[in-house]
């Protein structure tokens, strides 16, 4: 299978010589950025390549059994506790295969949300990481706070477009910050319709950069 590391101005340009030398689909690779170095006037990243097929069969289905949703639940439940957050409610749903929590804290949601969404991402990083380390596989879990996660939609739709008029009109890459895959998602399908725009995850795992280019 395919494979390499490259070194390289930007990370899609490591991509670009990657696809050529292999003659792969953007959709084929796997990309992880192994080392970022900034220097005055560039930066200089080392990126680990591979065809993404090579994982395909080793890859489990996500599957939400009544069981495991109900651990998940007793482990928000507990995990909230501990925050000191009482008087919650908790509401469920299932969408696009995805386990959806909706807290309600009476007077405290912001402070579980947190600044820019930071502590109620923290918590989903946390509860996913105990999941899939005690089901064995990925489960795939969003956790919603009134309506944030609709005004965290709407704020990442324009966030796309800033990322978007930015290496248009200076032809380049933009690198996100790391993101769930439904965050990812996201921003992707926005762009879709920007032709000249290409976007691919950077990193392993369930949270990963990702890249917005007009480099390839």
């Amino acid at each position: 299978m395919a494979q390499a590391k490259k070194t390289a101005e930007s990370v899609s340009t490591c991509v670009k010589e990657f696809l050529a030398e292999h003659k792969l689909t953007l959709e084929a690779v796997s990309v992880s950025l192994l080392c970022e170095k900034i220097f005055i006037d560039k930066k200089e990243y080392t990126v680990d390549l591979c065809d993404r097929t090579r994982f395909a069969s080793a890859a489990p289905q996500a599957t939400l059994e009544e069981a495991d949703i109900a651990y998940a639940l007793e482990l928000l439940e507990k995990m909230l506790s501990l925050m000191s957050f009482h008087s919650f409610k908790i509401n469920k749903t299932i969408e696009n295969g995805a386990l959806i929590f909706t807290i309600s804290t009476p007077e405290k949601d912001g402070l579980l949300i947190g600044k820019n969404g930071q502590n109620i991402a923290a918590l989903q990083y946390l509860m996913t990481n105990i999941l899939d380390k005690k089901l064995k596989r990925h489960f795939p879990l969003i956790l919603n706070v009134d309506r944030y996660r609709e005004k965290r939609t709407a704020t990442l739709k324009t966030l796309a477009q800033t990322y978007a008029e930015r290496v248009t009109d200076s032809p380049g890459e933009v690198i996100t910050e790391f993101l769930p895959a439904y965050e990812r998602k996201i921003i992707h399908e926005e762009l879709t319709s920007c032709k000249n725009l290409k976007t691919f995850s950077l990193g392993k795992g369930p949270y990963k950069k990702m890249v917005i280019t007009a480099l390839l």
